[in-house]
């Protein structure tokens, strides 16, 4: 094997130049590696003093080559990589931190593959080879240390492990000094200052023979945009034309390798070692797959005790017959998962999940869940919960309204008929056996969990508890306390008012639309921050869909005078009235579901009949612009009080699950290789357009077509038509 020089141009960043020098010298060999610090000028003397210092080692250790004026950082590099022609170079950027023997792993698979210009192993920023989420910038995984995330990709791979990529990527990559001598070095002339000089000179050496290779057996910290972060995005963007006019097939190779994506089973499998290694609490969360308000308060969990406790997600696919695994991370579910067919691999699904040490289970919804996993907790040996978000168990009608999306009383006589025209239960179900059915579920729960008094009120009527816990969603404390709510509108310009989520029947969309068209012409707009079920008449300004996270900055741009909650059924709590009562605006909202006991005595906040008409709508926002002001609140006889655990999610939420660790072994992951299946997001008309339009440029003579495209203009129709990633799109 020959001798390597781990080449480490520096520039800035003192604190991330001393962990890279320190863990470098910590894991390397000075038999056979040295490191070749280059110091470009920089700027900050304490780099200067550190390298200098560090440089008094023995010149088999350490050599120091200091630039009399900066170079840049391709020509740095470039010096360094020329400084023993003898030598392999490992060019590692000044901000990368590495662990264990990972330059011995590197050298090995050089070794093992003659023919390998570059090799660049796992990263946390990495583009394609960035772990655990593809082609994104990440944070090491539950917490975990540099060294543990290396041991477990080491223990789960050889050096055989490979993937041939069309690019490496500089921040870790060996380059074989045959390849150099054959290729040249880095083209400084075009990439001067830095960033597609590794990508150019990787596609050279396609064009020579060689081949780019991703090892799967070694994985480094990267901590991104130290050196020049401010110049890098008008950087990247000049070196992708620049590499375009160069390799017209370089950006469709790029998307092909992120479409085939052959390093994700290598990703999934190293991230669930990571899971089953860490002792701490894991609780699996199982729901619909339907998103909304469920779905942001199992993401909520996630975040709130990311700290604390790992979470897992099952979510039907195909309805009653298949889930998909998530892992979340960071409070953020991945996107690689593993896909399970209940009834075909219920015991494989058992056996991984305890090898993952799962503790816990926590139902919030079992609409499309196959029933068998109802019972998961006695094979797994714990207990489960169960959030009440909606009706569903009730009689199967989420919502408990009619066939007109209206809620209907639950003391009328024939309450579960009109329910069930609206959401038929299974033929030869009655509602009487359907309730019998989920009370297998509910009374076996360790908790049934309520996030409103009005919820819980109305679920014991159809079922006995004996210890229902109602505690309002932790964005209730995280946001406390709430600003008091000011009336600022003063009839200088028209009334704002800003309905906002995805807006159904049963949440007042028609009611919206009609009172937005009865009161054209006055001077009031109506606002939408989300979508409705339908194309809404144009009267209804509509903002289109928005993340969560976005939520908040997105209402202040429309800056409304009034948030308005036109819903006909009684909502468990509703997160778009967070919104509200976090930003301090004025609401009108109906005397129904949990709004009353949220609103009740806030000021600027009016409690209105949910079954208003139209016609009364429209006399009541025609007294707002009289006025300017808010009719008063009319409360119900008997309003809900507010919960009185508002502790259980800071306290109690966890007290249950008892940590629980594992190994992932070979035999497992060999039954699991039938599972694995890339995330698979809903995608839009347009999203299906692209993939159909990637499919196609993939025929020969289109590619060649499509070669003489502009990237610029290639990446401007891609964003018009979707912002996701191509490996979210193209299947």
């Amino acid at each position: 094997m020959r001798d390597i020089d781990i080449v480490i141009p520096v520039y800035d960043g003192l604190e991330e130049t001393r962990r890279c020098l320190d863990t470098a010298l910590a894991t390397t060999d000075p038999a056979w590696s040295r490191l070749v610090l280059v110091n470009d000028a920089s700027p900050n003397p304490a780099i200067t003093a550190l390298l200098r210092e560090l440089a008094e080692v023995p010149p088999e250790r350490i050599v120091l080559l200091e630039n009399p004026e900066n170079l840049g950082f391709v020509g740095t590099a470039n010096r360094g990589m020329r400084h023993d022609p003898a030598r392999d170079v490992l060019l590692l950027n000044s901000d990368v931190e590495v662990a264990n023997n990972w330059l011995w792993r590197i050298r090995e698979a050089a070794e093992r593959h003659p023919d390998a210009a570059s090799i660049t192993p796992f990263a946390n920023n990495a583009t394609i080879f960035s772990f655990p989420n593809f082609c994104k910038d990440n944070t090491l995984p539950f917490g975990t240390d540099l060294a543990t995330i290396d041991e477990v990709f080491a223990e789960s791979f050889t050096a055989a492990e490979v993937y041939d990529v069309p690019t490496g990527v500089g921040c870790c990559m060996y380059l074989r000094r045959e390849a150099l001598q054959a290729v040249g070095d880095f083209d400084e002339a075009t990439f001067g200052r830095g960033y597609g000089e590794e990508n150019d000179w990787c596609q050279r050496a396609i064009r020579a023979g060689w081949r780019n290779l991703h090892l799967a057996n070694c994985f480094v910290f990267h901590k991104g945009g130290v050196s020049f972060a401010e110049e890098q995005s008008p950087r990247i963007a000049r070196a992708m034309e620049l590499l375009d006019q160069r390799y017209p097939r370089y950006h469709s190779d790029i998307q092909a390798y992120v479409a085939a994506d052959p390093a994700r089973a290598a990703r999934t499998r190293a991230l669930l070692g990571l899971f089953a290694r860490a002792s701490r609490p894991k609780v699996l969360f199982i729901s619909h797959k339907l998103g909304g308000g469920a779905q942001q308060h199992v993401d909520e969990l996630a975040r709130l005790y990311r700290d604390q406790a790992l979470f897992l997600q099952l979510t039907p696919e195909r309805e009653g017959e298949s889930v998909v695994l998530s892992v979340f991370e960071g409070g953020q579910r991945l996107l690689d998962g593993l896909h399970f067919v209940v009834d075909r691999d219920f015991e494989t699904l058992v056996t991984l999940l305890r090898t993952l040490g799962v503790g816990h289970l926590h139902f919030h919804h079992t609409m499309g869940v196959h029933p068998r996993l109802w019972v998961l907790e006695e094979a797994l040996g714990c207990g489960h919960d169960l959030t009440v978000h909606d009706y569903y168990l009730v009689n199967g009608n989420p919502t408990l309204t009619d066939a007109d999306a209206r809620y209907v009383d639950e003391s009328a006589a024939d309450f579960d008929r009109r329910c069930a025209d609206h959401y038929p239960l299974p033929e030869g179900v009655t509602p009487e056996g359907w309730r019998e059915g989920q009370s297998l579920l509910v009374h076996r729960a360790q908790r049934v969990i309520f996030p409103s008094t009005d919820s819980a009120e109305r679920f014991q009527r159809y079922f006995t508890l004996a210890n229902p816990v109602v505690a309002w969603h932790p964005d209730y404390q995280a946001s406390q306390p709430y600003p008091e709510p000011r009336w600022r509108w003063d009839g200088s310009r028209p009334l704002r008012v800003l309905v906002a989520g995805a807006i159904s029947r049963e949440k007042g969309a028609e009611v919206l639309e009609a009172v937005a068209l009865a009161l054209r012409g006055c001077k009031i707009e109506f606002h939408l921050l989300g979508y409705a079920y339908r194309a809404l008449d144009r009267c209804v300004i509509t903002h289109g869909p928005y993340a969560a996270e976005d939520a908040w900055h997105l209402i202040e741009e429309i800056d409304p005078d009034v948030m308005w909650y036109p819903a006909l059924w009684p909502e468990t709590y509703s997160y778009t009235l967070s919104l509200a009562l976090h930003l301090g605006l004025p609401v009108v909202v109906p005397d129904i579901g949990a709004f009353v006991e949220r609103v009740a005595g806030r000021e600027h906040s009016a409690i209105l009949p949910w079954d208003t008409p139209v016609s009364g709508w429209q006399e009541i926002w025609q007294g707002v612009l009289s006025r300017r002001a808010l009719p008063a609140q009319v409360l119900p006889d008997s309003a809900p009080q507010p919960p009185a655990r508002q502790d259980f999610y800071r306290g109690d939420y966890l007290s249950p699950v008892t940590p629980r660790g594992g190994e992932l072994s070979e035999t497992l992951w060999q039954q699991l290789a039938d599972n694995l299946r890339p995330g698979l997001p809903v995608l839009g008309r347009r999203e299906r357009w692209l993939g159909r339009l990637w499919r196609l440029s993939r025929h020969p003579w289109v590619a060649r077509l499509v070669a003489l495209v502009p990237f610029r203009v290639q990446q401007w129709i891609k964003r018009c038509l979707s912002r996701r990633p191509m490996h979210e799109i193209v299947r």
